[in-house]
């Protein structure tokens, strides 16, 4: 679907050498307020009368009609971005005895006329300024003024299967699927078909759609990056993969609006019974889901004016909230295991780097000193986060960043890793260094994190990847590092290990084992400072070892006092940048460390703690870039 603009329409297709709308920087135009509310009337197509029509009805799925009419099949509906018009793919037979075109009429059915002169056409969308219809034809993708005039021009005319072209919300650039069955890539280019990109690239890519913001929503697609997201949205420059999250998420990137101006999902969905009905999805249903086709029909494809939804109303002169002056901006810590932890150590590196005041203290006395912001250290394993004094804090309108966990509450935002990444991320690197194959000994010592679960589900996927033992008991190596010799023993073709506790133990239990490093197992290393050197110490002794790490940013602290300062100071947080189940999550990056990088890394330990970890410091740019709309 189109998403809205304020770019001026433009008159005629331009010629490779004319260029529709490229501007050079490439923020989002939002559109300028409508005269009136226009309502999100859904057009949809239908079997329900024996062949496919052309349907449309309310928001709330009430008065659906037939717009089409026709003993043809006509499918594929999309609306023009004002409402006005409905372009759509029909079979029906016209003056040249039939074919499969593109057509427009009017939005009540009538005044249908024929845009597209190439059979076997299909997949039509809208600029968002109205001027264009893009379309397929044969593996190659077409642009055609709105109106008719002019001469329709092959923007892609290449040898693969190019398909589902979508206009970004600017009018500048065209996203579409290049690829046939399972070998199908994103790729995005200007509006005239010049500089064409590859978006995606391991092959993957189902769908493609433009968010509100000008990013691109498809479908998990980047072969050097564990999956973490079966929708994703990423920058157009391939920038920036988040999560967009499962149903009820993607409202974030293409809203739709109910008659009472809410912001939910509109979708397709086939409950397993083969039976495609339109639904709303958003938490103001009771399940979650309300059906509003309820046919026994298939109802496909929605769609909905662009620019449809809530008037906006600028703000009167001086009602505009003024922001609060930075220096004057107080932000509080609550939580840490000792006066020196680490974290407590970046909060105040930022604090300072500010020149900000910052305290520490229980939650309610933070409360009662009205900071403007709190940080709550917390750990993922946590399950009392949401304490009462915090959920007061949140009632009195003081935003809170919860550290490594995911807290499903309004008014918190959770900074943190993407956990499932962070716990493939050392998988995944041992699995291509064995080809997928060999044997595996996965220990889950800290069952209640759920981390075992994760890496038991990754590993099914590789056939050839045999996982040997899995028993903590027999194999207790937090009581000794001996047990090591005994698992070798045990399986001599052992070539992982995998374990989320006692891994130092398990390296120096096998420098005990007379084995040379070069016929080690590949394993899992201590992040820490202590396990760094240890790592050290035995690569040294034994070349050839192979030791994999994962550090837990403890940086996140530092991001957190940046992103807590630029709140207050007025700036406004990007929702597009939310992720995580519950959608209030912002993501940080973390380090994969390896023999290759050990030595670099080390040099990162700033601190004289030997559980200290080599942080990951977002710069105070990065937060604002990532996370703030500009």
């Amino acid at each position: 679907m189109a998403t809205p603009t304020g770019v001026s329409p433009t008159t005629a297709l331009p010629q490779k050498t004319d260029v529709i709308h490229s501007p050079q920087n490439t923020a989002t135009v939002l559109p300028s307020p409508t005269p009136s509310p226009l309502a999100c009337d859904i057009t949809f197509d239908s079997d329900r009368d024996g062949n496919r029509e052309i349907y449309a009805m309310d928001p709330d799925g009430k008065n659906p009609h037939n717009l089409s009419n026709n003993s043809g099949d006509d499918f594929y509906p999309v609306w023009s971005p004002d409402g006005s018009r409905i372009a759509f793919v029909s079979n029906r037979e016209n003056d040249k005895g039939g074919g499969q075109f593109i057509y427009v009429m009017d939005a009540d059915g009538s005044h249908v006329r024929q845009l597209s002169s190439e059979n076997e056409s299909n997949w039509p969308d809208w600029s968002p300024d109205g001027s264009h219809i893009t379309y397929t034809n044969k593996g190659d993708i077409y642009g055609i003024n709105a109106d008719g005039s002019g001469q329709a021009v092959n923007l892609t005319n290449s040898p693969e299967d190019d398909q589902q072209p979508v206009w970004s919300p600017d009018s500048s650039k065209i996203a579409w699927i290049k690829g046939e069955k399972e070998n199908k890539n994103v790729f995005v280019m200007d509006a005239d078909g010049s500089d064409q990109r590859q978006i995606t690239d391991n092959n993957n890519a189902q769908f493609v759609k433009w968010t509100e913001d000008g990013r691109i929503l498809t479908s998990w697609g980047w072969a050097g990056q564990n999956e973490f997201c079966h929708n994703c949205v990423v920058n157009v420059d391939s920038t920036h993969i988040v999560d967009a999250g499962g149903k009820g998420n993607i409202q974030r990137y293409l809203p739709f609006w109910t008659t009472d101006g809410q912001r939910i999902e509109a979708a397709e969905i086939d409950q397993f019974d083969g039976n495609s009905e339109i639904y709303l999805i958003g938490d103001i249903f009771p399940d979650g889901l309300l059906n509003i086709t309820q046919n026994t029909a298939n109802d496909r494809h929605p769609d909905w004016p662009a620019n449809c939804g809530p008037v906006v109303k600028p703000p009167p002169p001086g009602d505009k909230p003024q922001p609060k002056d930075p220096q004057s901006i107080v932000i509080g810590y609550a939580g840490g295991r000792a006066e020196q932890d680490q974290r407590k150590i970046d909060f105040q590196k930022a604090c300072d780097e500010l020149g900000i005041q910052c305290v520490s203290g229980e939650i309610s006395d933070l409360v009662n000193r009205q900071v403007d912001a709190i940080i709550q250290n917390a750990r993922s394993e946590s399950t009392d986060v949401l304490t009462p004094d915090l959920s007061a804090a949140i009632e009195k309108g003081i935003p809170v960043f919860v550290l490594e966990a995911e807290v499903d509450a309004k008014g918190v935002y959770n900074i943190t890793v993407d956990r499932q990444r962070w716990i493939n991320a050392p998988l995944e690197w041992m699995i291509t260094r064995l080809n997928g194959k060999g044997q595996f000994a996965v220990f889950d010592f800290q069952t209640s994190l759920k981390q075992g679960t994760i890496v038991d589900k990754t590993l099914e996927q590789y056939s050839q990847i045999e996982v040997v033992t899995r028993d903590v008991e027999k194999y207790n190596f937090n009581e000794s590092k001996s047990f090591v010799g005994d698992l070798m023993n045990d399986f001599p073709d052992l070539k992982a290990i995998w374990a989320n506790d006692a891994r130092s133990i398990i390296v120096l239990g096998m420098a005990d084992t007379g084995l040379a490093g070069e016929n080690w197992p590949l394993l899992t290393c201590e992040p820490t400072k202590e396990g760094f050197y240890i790592w050290k110490d035995r690569l040294a002794e034994h070349p050839g070892m192979q030791c994999v790490a994962v550090s837990l940013p403890a940086g996140i602290a530092y991001d957190a006092v940046y992103a807590a300062y630029d709140l207050a100071s007025g700036l406004k947080m990007n929702e597009s940048a939310l992720a995580g189940p519950y959608g209030n999550s912002l993501y940080v990056d973390f380090p994969l460390i390896t023999n290759d990088n050990l030595a670099d890394e080390m040099k990162k330990i700033e601190y004289e703690d030997d559980r200290f970890t080599a942080d990951r410091l977002m710069t105070p740019d990065e937060i604002k870039e990532n996370w703030f709309i500009k």
